[in-house]
């Protein structure tokens, strides 16, 4: 039994979600989980069981089917004072059914971290019957969302009182010093997941539009998984191979030498809940050029301390990308102002949140 300094046993909270972050688990909820796994907070003892990684689906129905029954099997034998589920939609739910009803069998609190980027679009469209049961499959004590306007929408799909809904912003571990700003040629980077719905083929078209000279001094890369070739013929297609470089995912090592190279962040996503890789590229002094959906708009301001573009708009997109290309002085400023809005959501207050939770839950 792991115990306090002061001697008391340490909380014990089982975590289930996506495998922490690494060569098999990607994305911003992978990022979160390393990070709560890593909880430096004494008082507090993390257990992690993962039901979901980046694998062949064979590998991921064994990952699936082992996390849904070792986490029950944990928290119906005892060895669990609080459940922690990170949960999307579709599938997710169904693995998290199991631990959760665990814990409503054996008395102990669960709390359910949402980080779906549609939830209540996607319950909503499902016939009335399968949204009862969705809604009978996730009894939590606390859900905890990524933004205000998630947490409206989860308390109106699951019909819950809005005091159950809490916001949690994703955490970012602010760097001592930003990239630099001075380059002969502009560098924009996207990272993530590649395809329509992160606004890849917008970012190629938007870059299609601009002039030759502002093409000259802009370059994009974009690096991830999902749509990679495709993203690729479309840059071939709208022939700016000069101006747009496509890549596979990027290790962490790897991504942090893109970024310091960079100075511009580019995510017109059309969906989102409040992705870790803006916060991180915030952090670390690139400017964002993003969409206002999700919990996007409560981290950025469109001209103070990034620029807002509707989805699917590539006019404003290519204007945007325009501005921050031919713009030192106004780059410098929104650089300035996004480092200061990432300190908001530095890490050591997302701990002290977790702590208070956890340890008022058990």
């Amino acid at each position: 039994m792991t115990v306090e300094p002061t001697g008391r046993p340490a909380v014990r909270v089982l975590v289930v979600g996506p495998a922490p972050a690494g060569p098999n688990s990607r994305g911003g909820m992978a990022t979160v989980a390393a990070l709560m796994q890593a909880d430096p907070d004494p008082r507090i003892s993390i257990r992690t069981v993962p039901t979901y990684v980046d694998a062949d689906t064979v590998t991921r129905m064994r990952v699936g089917v082992t996390g849904m029954l070792l986490s029950a099997w944990l928290i119906l034998r005892g060895d669990v004072d609080v459940l922690h589920v990170h949960l999307a939609h579709g599938g997710s739910v169904v693995r998290k059914s199991f631990p959760l009803w665990a814990a409503r069998l054996r008395g102990v609190p669960a709390v359910i971290h949402g980080h779906s980027f549609d939830f209540g679009g996607w319950l909503t469209g499902l016939p009335p019957l399968a949204q009862r049961v969705v809604r009978a499959a996730l009894p939590a004590d606390r859900w905890l969302v990524l933004g205000r306007g998630l947490a409206d929408e989860y308390s109106s799909a699951l019909r819950l009182p809005p005091g159950d809904v809490e916001v949690l912003y994703n955490p970012v571990a602010l760097p001592p010093a930003a990239v630099g700003q001075v380059a002969d040629r502009v560098q924009a980077v996207a990272l993530g997941r590649l395809g329509r719905r992160k606004g890849s083929y917008d970012i190629v078209r938007a870059v299609a539009a601009l002039s030759a000279d502002v093409r000259a001094s802009l370059h994009v890369t974009l690096a991830g998984d999902g749509e990679v070739e495709q993203v690729r013929a479309a840059v071939r297609d709208a022939g700016v191979e000069d101006a747009v470089t496509v890549r596979d995912w990027i290790g962490p090592e790897e991504r942090d030498r893109v970024l310091a190279a960079s100075q511009v962040f580019v995510l017109p996503s059309y969906d989102e809940g409040l992705p870790m890789a803006l916060l991180e590229a915030m952090a670390v002094g690139l400017v964002p050029i993003t969409s206002p959906v999700g919990g996007i708009p409560e981290a950025v301001t469109d001209g103070v301390d990034g620029l807002l573009v509707t989805p699917g708009d590539t006019t404003a997109l290519a204007a945007a990308l325009e501005r921050v290309t031919r713009d030192a002085g106004a780059r410098a400023e929104l650089v300035a102002a996004a480092r200061a809005r990432a300190a908001d959501f530095e890490i050591s207050g997302w701990y002290t949140r977790l702590g208070e939770l956890w340890t008022g839950l058990a």
